[in-house]
């Protein structure tokens, strides 16, 4: 039974091996883009799949993949919020992201989205990257949408002179 509606609660047939296949990459890359460490955004990606297994899997409250997001940013933020993560330095963690990149690749957006403050780096990567709309990165973050409206115009405006050169000369 559901605390909140007192009604059974429906279980969808949840295949965890298609899941991953199907989402992985995008949970990857999302994990990615929130640590900045690729082991440490598999090990994310991996403790997502665990985690939706480890609660029976998916109830079909949400999409699949709106449920496996949620998921990965709860692991990302506890990640970030462990002691050993706060002792790294931030230059470190861009450095270790972009060293998967070709050594030709403009890596100005990466850092730049990078440097934000978490709460804004958040809205951006589920926006820009992810291409959640403004409600759906409400659910996932448990915001208003308004407030996930205002934190993308501030994130905007951040990024606005730090790209202003970079955006012009392409």
């Amino acid at each position: 039974m559901d605390k909140i509606t007192d009604m059974p609660m429906v279980q969808v047939e949840w295949d965890l091996e298609c899941a991953m296949a199907e989402y992985g990459t995008g949970l990857l890359r999302l994990c990615l883009l929130y640590l900045g460490d690729r082991a440490l955004a598999e090990d994310a990606v991996q403790d997502t799949f665990f985690r939706a297994w480890r609660v029976g899997g998916f109830r079909g409250e949400s999409s699949e993949k709106t449920w496996l997001t949620r998921i990965a940013i709860n692991v990302c933020k506890s990640y970030l919020l462990s002691p050993w993560h706060k002792r790294r330095a931030d230059a470190e963690v861009r450095d270790a992201l972009l060293a998967d990149a070709p050594p030709e690749a403009d890596d100005t957006l990466i850092r730049a989205v990078l440097s934000l403050a978490p709460k804004y780096r958040a809205v951006i990567l589920l926006y820009y990257y992810e291409g959640y709309k403004a409600r759906e990165i409400a659910e996932l973050l448990h915001l208003r949408p308004n407030t996930v409206v205002s934190r993308l115009k501030r994130a905007r405006e951040q990024l606005r002179p730090m790209l202003e050169e970079w955006y012009h000369d392409g």
